[in-house]
């Protein structure tokens, strides 16, 4: 049986729970996506300064879920409900805040954030 390892991108999702956990916000999957992705709008504008924001623009909002789920599994994560909006919020064990203590006494705690790619302004359209 495979040992899960806690590798860079899951640490990358993991952080940014833990930071949002942080400001006492707790995130479903996909303001985990927006935030990962990049996306430009109102709801996630306030967490652009997170490091990991737009470090994961390539992914799908089906591969972030997978991500968080496993995360879940292994006991990285947990969920909290909310009888407000009677929904699972996300929020990172103490497990997971210590496995981010050791990840990042081992690697540099910096992400490489990916410009999006802009949509070209000339192209060329052959019949």
């Amino acid at each position: 049986m495979k040992q899960f390892v806690l590798n860079q991108t899951y640490c990358k999702v993991l952080f940014t729970i833990s930071e949002l956990n942080k400001l006492s916000y707790y995130p479903l999957n996909e303001g985990v996506y927006k935030i990962l992705v990049g996306l430009n709008d109102e709801e996630v504008a306030p967490f652009q300064e997170i490091i990991t924001f737009g470090t994961l623009t390539s992914y799908s909002s089906k591969k972030i879920c997978h991500l968080t789920n496993m995360l879940f599994k292994h006991g990285y994560i947990g969920r909290i409900y909310d009888p407000k909006t009677k929904k699972l919020y996300l929020r990172v064990t103490d497990e997971g805040e210590n496995s981010l203590k050791e990840f990042f006494l081992k690697h540099k705690k910096s992400f490489y954030k990916r410009k999006p790619k802009a949509a070209p302004t000339i192209v060329k359209i052959v019949d």
